[in-house]
């Protein structure tokens, strides 16, 4: 058995040699990550609580109360690019153990990284009920077996009415995964901190929406969509910072017509989850068909900043809407219908040339609905949409070969 405690240690460690080998005037691409892996390799040394958290629930309120907190699916992200392919390790010890095989592959990373010893067992979970099945069963579940305090925020999957009682209604949640934090760590939250922290969430919110803008530009300055940072660095000053120099970079871009992306011959937009386990995809699609991917439901965030912070119950309010907007919950929900009204004008904002949906292992919903989603962009955008299937941390399912084959394919044929 691994050393306890092994990976939170490789994490930092990777986070801070990114961060060591970016130049200086390029060392605000790192910061983020650096510190909070800093952070929680720190707490861990310590003993001090450490929590776990799920895509899209809020990180200002784990950061306003001093919480390090790990977000599960950053981590199976993240593991695919770690010596020793230690995703598959992971998750193969999660399939021996306690996981099926057809659930998402990014639980099973921290599952498996856990019941190996490698991942301490945190002081407590607290997640977003998002719709997200595997999120759903797989905390529950390990928090039974481990003996682990656990709380669901719960969210109606109701995004089209989105009104004052179901904003209230999330924020009352939210409050009531604060009493649960402060019980089982210890740690409290003030209004204080959190405004602090709201403050820099809202300027890093503010600017990646003007990288929004930048980026339905054509061509674009940037290489792919750039809001993905947003689930974990939101509430720190430097994700603040991260956003405020992405946007000026972009900004230098457009004005001095230098520097863009080359070959951008088709505007793409990736509207379900990417394929983590082969990170040079999107770049070598960028180099064999001139693909740029412009829009992605786990790249693109839209939520404006916070209008009044003024008072912990609008603090609160906004953070709601924030996790109702969130990537994810903001396409799946609710009804197909709303995943069209987010998608269809998206398709034309970004003047999207394709779409590509991955139908991942682990996403029913999207298995459920991808010949209706299919039919609805070529008969209300007259595009195409690639179906691929996939699995989101693990390539032995789907190799990244197949899946290159399929891109190919489809760029061959249909754009050719």
């Amino acid at each position: 058995m691994a050393e306890k405690g092994n990976l939170i240690k490789t994490m930092a460690l990777a986070a801070k040699m990114r961060l060591d080998a970016l130049p200086p005037e390029l060392k605000w691409q790192g910061a983020a990550g650096a510190k909070q892996w800093g952070s929680i390799a720190d707490a861990w040394e310590k003993g001090e609580p450490i929590c776990w958290n799920s895509y899209c629930n809020a990180p200002e309120i784990f950061y306003a109360m001093g919480l390090p907190v790990i977000m599960q699916e950053a981590l199976g992200a993240a593991s695919v690019s770690l010596p020793g392919k230690l995703n598959e390790k992971y998750i193969d010890i999660a399939h021996e153990n306690l996981v099926a095989e057809h659930v998402c592959s990014t639980q099973k990373v921290m599952v498996g990284a856990t019941l190996c010893g490698d991942l301490p067992l945190p002081t407590a979970i607290a997640h977003i009920a998002q719709p997200c099945d595997s999120t759903m069963v797989l905390y529950a579940v390990l928090a039974e077996r481990l003996g682990i305090p656990i709380f669901a925020v719960d969210m109606p999957n109701i995004p089209t009415r989105r009104d004052e009682r179901v904003t209230q209604y999330v924020a009352d949640e939210t409050e009531r995964m604060v009493a649960f934090l402060e019980e089982h760590t210890g740690k409290k939250l003030e209004d204080e901190n959190l405004r602090e922290v709201m403050g820099y969430s809202n300027i890093a919110s503010e600017y990646n929406l003007k990288v929004n803008e930048l980026t339905k530009m054509v061509p674009s300055p940037f290489p792919g969509p750039m809001g993905g940072g947003l689930v974990m660095s939101a509430g720190t000053p430097e994700g603040a910072e991260y956003y405020k120099k992405l946007y000026e970079m972009g900004k230098a871009i457009v004005e001095s017509g230098k520097g863009y992306p080359p070959d951008q011959r088709f505007r793409v937009g990736w509207f379900s989850t990417g394929v983590a386990h082969d990170p040079r995809l999107t770049s070598w699609m960028r180099q064999e068909f001139g693909v740029i991917i412009v829009n992605s439901m786990l790249g693109t965030f839209t939520t404006p900043p916070a209008q009044d912070i003024s008072s912990r119950k609008k603090m609160m309010e906004a953070i709601a809407v924030k996790q109702m907007d969130a990537p994810m919950q903001r396409e799946c929900g609710g009804s197909i219908e709303d995943w069209f009204e987010y998608a269809v004008p998206t398709c034309r904002d970004y003047e999207l040339d394709a779409v590509i949906l991955t139908v991942h292992i682990g996403c029913k919903n999207v298995w459920a609905v991808q010949k209706l989603f299919k039919d609805k962009i070529a008969d209300e955008v007259g595009i195409p949409t690639l179906v691929v299937e996939a699995d989101f941390c693990d390539g032995r399912p789907f190799s990244g070969e197949s899946i290159r084959a399929q891109i190919s394919d489809f760029f061959n044929t249909m754009m050719a």
